[in-house]
């Protein structure tokens, strides 16, 4: 496989990328054996290739340093009672920022049913290219939507047809943490507004200790991590400008976190959350 050139893609020289993987183990091994039907050989060489093509049409960091393998959602404390509550008639989940669509396979995977799961992202190049991940084109009943988390309701039915059908679970993993507070508060109303009362939020992004901005990926911009104290008042003030009330719980700790990397430091902290419509 021919590397990605270096001077096309600069971001492999800001610590954005690893070189290809020698092994991989663990949940996202037997996803992609027991649900792609990949043979045990074959799986690695089938992530590098994957992941080398999804760098090339969206240099991320995620995608770079292979955070895509990690399936969040299924680390998450609430997991095994999201998995119940979307097997219910009528419910439905919404994955924002889903990247390949990986999180949603796994629920497949546990028993949900397909047709009930959602993908969306900015990215349509990444949801298309997550059929070739999994080998299920033609098969995989879930719509994949191509969206911009900040127009919202502007963009038309794309948007409008989320909103009357409404959210029961909704998946938000390293998509807040990317944008200023403004942006994520602005964000935030959209979501907000797709949530059915009683539905859930639920996700993880990098936090921090001391809350404020850092630098982010964008060259001379800035993105604004949070505590759980920071990220429950964002919510208060999402809930007022949306006539809506929201439970906020969340942790903290050192999971995934390495503090010698490009997009981490010492005061950073992996944040486990939970975001609950109450009213």
């Amino acid at each position: 496989m021919a590397a990605t050139n270096e001077t096309s893609f600069p971001e492999r020289n800001r610590g954005w990328y690893k070189e290809d993987l020698t092994e991989i183990e663990g949940p996202i091994r037997k996803l992609l054996e027991n649900y792609s039907k990949i043979p045990p050989a074959e799986v690695v060489k089938h992530i590098n290739s994957i992941r080398e093509r999804g760098f090339a049409a969206n240099p991320y960091p995620c995608i770079g340093l292979y955070r895509f393998t990690n399936l969040t959602l299924l680390t998450h404390p609430l997991y095994d009672s999201i998995v119940e509550r979307l097997r219910a008639a009528g419910a439905t989940y919404l994955d924002v920022g889903c990247c390949f669509g990986q999180d949603l396979r796994q629920l497949v995977l546990d028993g949900v049913p397909s047709d009930r799961l959602i993908g969306l992202d900015v990215a349509g190049a990444l949801m298309d290219l997550g059929y070739e991940f999994f080998l299920d084109r033609g098969v995989l009943c879930s719509r994949f939507v191509v969206a911009d988390v900040f127009k919202g309701a502007e963009q038309g039915p794309v948007w409008t047809d989320l909103e009357k059908r409404g959210v029961d679970v909704m998946h938000c993993s390293a998509f807040f943490h990317l944008f200023t507070l403004e942006d994520q508060i602005s964000a935030a109303k959209n979501l907000a507004r797709l949530i059915k009362k009683d539905g859930v939020i639920v996700g993880r992004q990098i936090g921090s200790i001391k809350p404020g901005d850092v630098p982010a990926i964008k060259d001379q911009s800035f993105s604004y991590r949070h505590d759980v104290d920071s990220f429950n008042a964002m919510w208060k003030q999402v809930g007022e400008a949306t006539e809506t009330q929201w439970k906020v719980e969340g942790t903290m700790d050192m999971v995934g976190i390495n503090v010698n990397s490009p997009v981490e430091d010492e005061n950073s902290r992996r944040l486990l959350f939970t975001v609950t419509r109450i009213g």
